[in-house]
């Protein structure tokens, strides 16, 4: 059985942690891509050779003796600066990875709405399709609300201090390049007005439990530093993610014994 996983690079570092502790998952075959390339790196060192690399999703073969294997796909964080590119490629990557799929896990939220109606759109594919979500069934608003623990965290957030910026480990990696391209800003200083404008005052570091402390603190404190805000820390959850873990395994033993119904019947 193979769990199909399509992710943004900005939560890498999660979706590395929960592959390599998953103790059902037999083999995880990761398509080469550049966004893909430090998540590739911690996995062979975490899962030796039950980490498979290959170039293109057409090469993937399961493997019959094992009972689950998870087939990976990484976009670059950069879609995001188009909301037709985004979806596009999240589209376009799902087709390709649902064709050797039996499940697959969708690793985004609405992403200001963009895949709003993504499941709607992806409605023909010859598997299901899981994405993270709130504990009342609601899709997860984007990649901050899912390690936060949820929509509802968020707001208790917002509401705490209304000029409030997060940042999590994924998003650090990424935020010199990015927060110009999703501001439409032509540089920091742009940056730095724009935030003024907004009235942003905190900067919310949430700390995922995944890789160093000290590193994420520091750059925090680098971000916060450049832009004039006070810092403020919660834990973060990888609570949602281990729920579509779940929620895909669950899939795929109704669909094995739907299989095997199908099989006796078939004697």
């Amino acid at each position: 059985m193979v769990i199909g996983l399509l992710t943004c690079e900005v939560l890498e570092d999660e979706m590395a942690h929960m592959l390599c502790r998953d103790k059902d998952i037999g083999k995880v075959t990761f398509v080469e891509s550049d966004p893909g390339k430090d998540s590739i790196a911690a996995l062979r060192a975490l899962m030796g050779d039950r980490l498979t690399v290959i170039k293109d999703v057409a090469d993937f073969r399961p493997d019959p003796a094992l009972y689950l294997e998870v087939l990976t796909a990484m976009l670059r964080v950069g879609l995001h600066m188009d909301k037709a590119t985004l979806k596009e490629g999240v589209t376009e990557q799902a087709r390709v990875l649902s064709e050797k799929s039996d499940v697959l896990i969708l690793g985004y939220g609405l992403c200001g709405n963009v895949l709003l109606n993504i499941e709607e759109e992806l409605s023909d594919l010859r598997c299901p399709i899981v994405m993270p979500r709130n504990e009342d069934g609601s899709t997860i608003d984007d990649c901050v609300c899912l390690v936060l623990g949820g929509t509802q965290k968020y707001l208790d957030q917002v509401r705490r201090e209304a000029g409030t910026w997060f940042v999590t480990p994924g998003w650090l990696k990424h935020w010199d390049t990015l927060l110009v391209k999703e501001l439409h800003c032509k540089d920091i200083d742009m940056v730095k007005w724009v935030f003024k404008k907004a009235d942003y005052k905190r900067v919310l570091m949430v700390d995922t439990g995944i890789g160093d402390i000290g590193t994420l603190r520091a750059g925090t404190k680098n971000f916060a530093d450049i832009f004039g805000f006070y810092i403020e820390e919660t834990k973060g959850t990888l609570n949602i993610l281990e729920r579509a873990f779940d929620q895909a395994k669950n899939l795929l033993d109704k669909k094995e014994r739907s299989d095997n119904a199908k099989r006796c019947v078939g004697r």
